[in-house]
């Protein structure tokens, strides 16, 4: 009996690494539960959904849900959010970029997943302010002439390449300058740290960095612009 108790004890001792190794696999450093609210009609209940990334095209996969009961608890690190998401369901046209941040509420339309409102949210706004303001009506702009110059280059017509494609240089250059002033206009905001860092090697040289506010020092996109500015001096 003794015997079979202390070869058991032996076997569970050895175990011991083991267990303290799934532990710390499976328990961020420095995690935290991020609480959403999707509002999803019952036709859409039971559909995937997928969380991705953003980053100047490329894109990343980092939760996929199943839509169901309306609170959602995602485990993330401390210093990644909020920060840009864009949101695909399965069956549903569209995508819905919003940043993610504790406590949002999103309400799902069934019929396009980019008319779907997100609220109880400060980043949020900003991102709609900026997207409706700035991005989406430059956006709409270099479609236009883009197309132009597609139709002008099926005619052969240099002159009027040369001006389509002069008109997309200048938009470019308008969005830029008009997505510097919205950063300067909301120094403390997240979508600023956001624009800052997908627009780096255009507006590095401005000294935007510097006058961010400190209460973003505490994400980590801060933190890496703030490597990044070192290397530029």
């Amino acid at each position: 009996m003794i015997a079979g108790c202390i070869n058991i004890l032996l076997k569970m001792i050895k175990l011991l690494p083991r267990v303290f190794a799934l532990f710390f696999l499976f328990t961020p450093a420095s995690g935290q539960l991020i609480k959403i609210k999707i509002v999803n009609p019952d036709g859409l209940k039971g559909r995937k959904a997928i969380l991705l990334t953003r980053e100047k095209g490329f894109a990343a996969t980092v939760h996929s849900l199943k839509l169901g009961s309306d609170s959602i608890n995602l485990l993330m690190e401390n210093d990644l959010v909020p920060n840009l998401y864009q949101m695909q369901v399965s069956q549903l046209k569209g995508s819905l970029f919003f940043f993610l941040e504790n406590g949002i509420r999103i309400q799902l339309d069934t019929t396009d997943l980019s008319k779907s409102i997100v609220s109880n949210s400060k980043s949020n706004e900003e991102w709609r302010l900026f997207w409706n303001n700035i991005q989406k009506p430059s956006d709409d702009r270099l479609q236009v002439y883009s197309a132009g110059e597609a139709r002008a280059r099926k005619k052969v017509q240099a002159d009027s390449i040369d001006y389509w494609r002069g008109l997309q240089a200048v938009e470019r250059l308008d969005l830029q300058t008009k997505t510097s002033t919205f950063i300067l206009e909301h120094l403390g905001s997240f979508v600023s740290l956001y624009l800052l860092k997908i627009n780096w090697y255009a507006f590095k040289s401005l000294g935007i960095f510097e006058k961010l506010d400190p209460s973003l020092a505490r994400h980590r996109t801060y933190k890496f612009l703030k490597e990044k500015s070192r290397g530029n001096s």
